[in-house]
């Protein structure tokens, strides 16, 4: 287990240099389309047929043949529900991890297997448990392996469309292709977070109780932040018998949440405001209302939790049962300032990549209909200077304010673009990414919760000498921070300065730096246009 995920990553890669190769040699002997679509059927259908072996060879699953590892009434639970849904009992497995999470994998409802940690079985109350074997069993029932082995086809063949007929007449198809296969790959991510919901309400309803199932989830996006930091205890501890237990359980985690119930990305925001149901329902409201929500799930395999636990309080709602995370009902969606934000972030980023494929790519854009000139590329690079200028105010300004952290998780105005100058005083208590010594990154926490500190740098290996010299250090130590507090998927500071108790100060230069290499863009743009 101890290369778990360097092993997943080098079959990632293998797996797809020999497709890549497959590929390329197919096109070289002017191989037809459908034989091109059908070597990709074939390498789906081949990942179909081995992944369940893959799954058990990669984890350390022990199997719960005897019915002695799972506790009798989950597993009587699990036997009951098999029966009234006439579905084969799947084979149950425990995975000796602290991390809480759950998945299910196979090839049909017959041959199936459900695997949860034993850190969800320490973190929910039986009841609570029997809602996450149900939501598994709900995608064994569902044929979701089968659905989304088929899904993964689609941008596959769409694909290979692109490749087969991007040169000579039928060059236009193929770049259509390509933009639909570019779609098509949101839309996969879609589909799996629509069987999320799907096996959620498929536990709601078998169990008669969707409060039940909102609890574990909230209880689980807290369990994973939990697990975070007990790595980092460990990895601060003296013994290297923890420290190498620690990195192991961190790379299961992170094989864990990719197939998982959840991962701490969809529900980091609401772990870290804690469980209480008041608090957590004040912390999931700027899931619900603020537009910057629904683009950062577009990239993700689960729904945001809070948008779940609200799916859940409406089939809570028709059995007329109270529900465990009242959420606000009549919040809509604040669009005020968000077609702003998007232009800002977009046009500079646009212009760039065009200047750019102008200089490596000018043949590309020109079958595009693209021919642009000296003069166009000076534009585009003052153009790019220019807004980037503006992109960086705009995220960038304002005084710094004195806040808590149980304050701004609160805050449904704040996203990427738009954040609030905030100054903090709390204790480092580690970093960012546990275990990682080249982490430049830290986990402030305060009486009222604990956030994420992001060292941003634009200076080249500034990060990482930040990190081997200095991160490692403030660890435990009170400190007094000023950033700006921004919203991703998880909320986070972008540090400014950092103040240890000693005197000591560090800063981060990026946005100096930004404005810096933006005006330089401006006036080699105005020198280059002089000259044309």
């Amino acid at each position: 287990m101890k290369f778990i995920t360097r092993s997943l990553l080098i079959l990632l890669v293998l797996y797809g240099l020999v497709f890549a190769i497959g590929d390329a040699w197919l096109s070289h002997q002017h191989a037809p389309l459908w034989l091109a679509g059908a070597f990709a059927a074939g390498f789906v259908g081949l990942q179909y047929a081995i992944a369940p072996w893959f799954i058990e060879w990669l984890m350390s699953i022990v199997w719960d043949e005897d019915g002695v590892i799972l506790p009798a009434a989950n597993r009587e639970f699990v036997l009951r529900l098999c029966a009234e849904r006439r579905i084969r009992v799947p084979r149950i497995g425990i995975i000796c991890s602290g991390t809480p999470n759950a998945f299910s994998f196979g090839h049909t409802p017959a041959n199936a297997r459900v695997v949860i940690t034993k850190g969800l079985i320490d973190v929910l109350k039986s009841e609570e448990l029997n809602a996450v074997l149900a939501h598994e069993i709900g995608h064994v029932e569902h044929w979701d392996f089968a659905v989304m082995a088929i899904a993964a086809l689609a941008p596959l063949l769409l694909y290979q469309i692109y490749v087969f007929t991007r040169s000579g007449n039928g060059r236009m198809v193929g770049y259509t292709a390509y933009l639909c296969y570019l779609v098509s790959r949101f839309i996969v991510l879609l589909l799996n977070r629509t069987r999320e919901y799907m096996a959620d309400h498929y536990a709601a309803e078998v169990t008669g109780e969707p409060g039940v199932l909102s609890s574990a989830l909230v209880k689980i996006a807290c369990g994973l932040v939990r697990s975070d930091g007990e790595y980092a205890r460990k990895l601060m501890g003296k013994s290297s018998g923890e420290k190498r237990a620690a990195r192991r359980e961190q790379r299961l985690s992170g094989a864990l949440a990719v197939m998982g119930i959840s991962n701490v990305q969809s529900g980091a925001a609401l772990a870290l405001g804690g469980a209480n149901p008041g608090e957590a329902a004040n912390v999931m409201r700027w899931d619900l209302v603020n537009p910057w929500a629904r683009i950062y799930e577009l990239s993700s395999t689960h729904p945001l939790t809070a948008l779940r636990v609200q799916a859940l309080n409406e089939d809570a709602a028709a059995l007329h049962q109270s529900v465990a995370y009242p959420l606000p009902t009549n919040q809509r969606m604040e669009w005020r300032r968000f077609p702003l934000e998007v232009l800002l972030w977009a046009v500079p980023v646009a212009a760039v990549w065009v200047l750019f494929l102008s200089v490596v790519a000018d043949k590309w854009l020109t079958e595009w209909g693209f021919d642009l000139s000296a003069g166009a590329e000076a534009k585009l690079m003052i153009l790019a200077g220019a807004t980037w200028i503006l992109r960086t105010w705009y995220r960038y300004h304002g005084e710094f304010q004195n806040a808590t952290i149980g304050t701004l998780i609160q805050d449904l105005d704040v996203s990427q673009m738009r954040a609030r100058a905030v100054r903090l005083e709390g204790e480092i208590v580690g970093l960012g990414v546990p275990g990682v010594f080249w982490c430049p990154d830290l986990v402030l926490r305060d009486v009222t919760g604990m956030l994420f500190i992001l060292y941003r740098q634009t200076i080249p290996f500034a990060r990482f000498l930040f990190a081997l010299m200095s991160a490692d250090e403030l660890i435990g130590k009170r400190v007094l921070i000023e950033g700006w507090f921004r919203r991703g998927l998880r909320p986070y500071v972008e540090m400014s300065a950092l103040k240890t108790e000693e005197g000591t100060t560090r800063r981060a230069w990026s946005r100096w730096v930004q404005y810096l290499l933006a005006g330089l863009a401006v006036a080699v743009g105005y020198l280059w246009l002089s000259t044309v």
